[in-house]
């Protein structure tokens, strides 16, 4: 095993799903709000298309860059060129090979905190020092402040609106005010933007198009297609370039039938609907939680994705768990500082929702917390 390697811990978001799997499997009565997956299935006509193209044909190796009507739709929706976007083998490929091709070994990556696992394996993959940028009493929002201090051997940053696990947005106007301060500071920006559609009040902003920006990006939340592993890049020729070297050995392309299909669906424009729908009952479950949540912990109210970060205590999800059967994802998997948090996503029925909600208070009720 190599050294970077033995340094990268299992994922414990799939390890309380797999707990709870278990713990079901054994007969055990257990609701999982662990898993940050929307509990919608694939749209019927989305399966259809596929389904339809698979059997025309679309059933071989693409372009590395991906289909070309494809990256068109994704492009005028974002304002850039064709060749400014690749389709990835999910939004995680992409994050792997922005992070290969520009974090340098022994240099600086700014990971914003809490913020998703995945980051800082990415980092210690490529063997980089991690500097945390705690967003804990701003919010969730990274501010100036935060970033006027960093070291000087910074060279990429990641950075996710809306936030996984917090549910944080930033605007158009603060998002560009933290990326220019990033782009004077010669730090290049990865932004993880797979939330951008779903959001309540707060529309996020984006860095599409910007010169030393990063955009990730693709369709497993906002289409509900995550085991479809469609995503996709945004960047500047030079930069996508790079990563190409990578996607060409790493995920070659990802499956034709799938990118036609989502094709239609953007040409059309009724992935808009589908979005509308998901948002409209993620709105409703999000306001139930929080009502009955906030009255027990200290909660910044979500403002997009389908997650809640309540402050609680170091161990309170082991002792939910263990005393009532709710599975939730432990703070410490988002940051140093997060350990007294947990994560709730509210992707799943409002039945199951309210269910664990009861739990969760009859444990408080319960402890005398």
């Amino acid at each position: 095993m190599t050294k970077r390697v033995s340094e990268i811990s299992t994922s414990l978001i799939r390890k309380m799903f797999e707990i709870a799997e278990r713990a079901k499997k054994e007969g055990k009565d257990v609701i999982s709000l662990s898993i940050g997956e929307p509990d919608f299935d694939t749209p019927l006509e989305i399966i259809e298309k596929a389904y339809r193209y698979m059997k025309a044909g679309y059933t071989h190796y693409t372009s590395n860059m991906g289909l070309e009507e494809l990256r068109e739709q994704i492009a005028e929706r974002y304002g850039v060129e064709s060749d400014e976007v690749m389709v990835t083998v999910g939004a995680s490929e992409a994050l792997l090979n922005a992070s290969l091709a520009f974090i340098e070994r022994g240099s600086t990556t700014l990971i914003q905190t809490p913020g998703f696992l995945s980051y800082f394996t990415y980092a210690k993959l490529c063997e980089s020092k991690i500097y945390e940028l705690k967003t804990y009493k701003t919010d969730f929002k990274i501010t100036p402040e935060i970033i006027e201090d960093v070291p000087s051997d910074s060279s990429v940053v990641f950075l996710n609106y809306p936030n996984n696990p917090t549910g944080a947005v930033m605007n158009e106007r603060e998002l560009k005010k933290i990326y220019e301060i990033f782009s004077e500071k010669n730090v290049l920006v990865i932004s993880d933007e797979v939330y951008d559609q779903i959001y309540y009040d707060v529309k996020p902003g984006s860095l599409a198009g910007e010169e030393n920006a990063i955009v990730i990006n693709g369709f497993s939340k906002t289409l509900a297609m995550t085991g479809w592993r469609i995503g996709f890049v945004i960047a500047r020729k030079e930069l996508l370039n790079e990563m190409l070297k990578i996607h060409q050995v790493n995920g070659v392309c990802a499956p034709a039938y799938a990118q036609k299909a989502i094709a239609d669906i953007l040409e059309e424009k009724k992935d808009k609907e589908i979005v509308k729908n998901m948002v409209s009952e993620f709105r409703k479950r999000r306001d139930f939680v929080y009502s009955r949540l906030r009255k027990h912990f200290e909660i910044v109210k979500p403002e997009g994705a389908f997650y809640m970060f309540p402050k609680a205590y170091n161990g309170f999800v082991e002792d939910i768990l263990q005393q009532k059967g709710v599975a939730l994802t432990p703070g410490e998997a988002f940051g140093s500082d997060a350990r007294d948090y947990f994560r709730l996503s509210y992707a799943t029925s409002m039945e199951n929702l309210k269910k664990a909600v009861e739990k969760i208070e009859e444990f408080i009720e319960n402890s005398g917390l």
